[in-house]
């Protein structure tokens, strides 16, 4: 048999994770960094968890508006099963969209009469995601303009934020028209045409169904919220004179250098640019990677979670033996 190769993506990511964790593993003030979090306020961290779970269950609720709209037949208990299971498989599998992937395998067996509209939701899920925190995260930026392009770190990460911004603009825009593939070099070329077909028309029919937009793309905003909020929640248990907005103006940032430079969990490159990023606030670079470890745990927590969920899940359309 032929060895099977592992896959750039992962050496690279595996390598970037080695790198931020090594550079952890050798950082000095560990002694205060555990004092901080030792000393965290338990109660905080409470709210903290329960924010992050309004997060999740605002993603239910969306994930359960698109299937319901496009007569998936999915119940609620099965919604929030597959959210789950997406959450751990995002904590714990290498990539920023590996939970995406595995969420839209295990749906597509469970719906296999509209396979390509079920992924099509999860897509549509994941873009009205991106549209809400590109508003969110754009107002607080500007909010915050002057303060974040005075220091180096936070001031290039504004430009690369922009720059991505209208990519993925145009991009959404582009997609909403239905000749768009004759536009593209040797579309009709590409194999699975069906598949594409019925994912345009899928793509459409969700932006232009009001409930399933608007309605969606409300639940992300108040998503995003409680998800900020999480964050600022452990920054008060660490007792940080952090203002909410000013925490709120750099977490988008953290999150596109964490799409940038992939690792395994975000690990090692979370915690350089909370360092990093947070120096524009003054917080130090000790209590920085103290808040981003204990959230880390936090979103930790809840994968764990998936996973408890993932290890009782059975298909309702098992594979045949052969």
């Amino acid at each position: 048999m032929r060895e099977k190769k592992i896959p750039w993506s992962t050496i690279i990511r595996l390598s970037i994770t080695l790198l931020g964790v090594g550079y952890l593993a050798f950082f000095k003030e560990w002694d205060q960094i555990v004092g901080a979090v030792r000393g965290a306020n338990a109660g905080w961290l409470v709210a903290a968890l329960v924010a992050y779970g309004v997060t999740t269950l605002l993603g239910i609720i969306r994930w359960h508006i698109l299937l319901k709209a496009c007569h998936a037949g999915m119940e609620w208990n099965r919604t929030a099963q597959l959210t789950m299971i997406g959450l751990f498989a995002n904590t714990f599998m290498p990539g920023a969209m590996g939970g995406d992937l595995f969420k839209a395998v295990l749906a597509a067996k469970e719906i296999p009469h509209i396979k390509t509209t079920v992924v099509m939701s999860i897509v549509m899920e994941r873009a009205l995601g991106f549209i809400a925190m590109f508003i969110v995260s754009t107002i607080l930026i500007l909010n915050r303009f002057d303060a974040l392009t005075t220091e180096p770190a936070t001031k290039y990460a504004v430009a690369l934020y922009f720059v991505v911004f209208f990519l993925v603009l145009g991009l959404m825009i582009l997609g909403t028209r239905r000749d768009i593939g004759k536009k593209i070099p040797y579309w009709d070329r590409l194999p699975f045409q069906e598949a594409l077909k019925e994912a345009g028309e899928s793509y459409h029919f969700f932006i232009r169904h009001v409930a399933c937009f608007w309605g969606g793309l409300s639940l992300s905003i108040a998503a995003h919220f409680s998800l900020l909020l999480s964050c600022w929640f452990v920054a008060c248990a660490l007792g940080l004179n952090l203002q909410f907005w000013d925490l709120s103006a750099v977490l988008p940032l953290i999150a596109l250098t964490m799409l940038v430079l992939p690792s395994i969990g975000g690990l090692g490159v979370r915690e350089l640019a909370f360092q990093h990023f947070l120096t524009y606030a003054a917080i130090n670079k000790e209590t920085s990677i103290a808040l981003s470890l204990i959230f880390f745990v936090v979103t930790l927590t809840w994968g764990g979670l998936g996973g408890i969920v993932y290890l009782q899940f059975r298909s309702r359309h098992p594979e045949k033996k052969v």
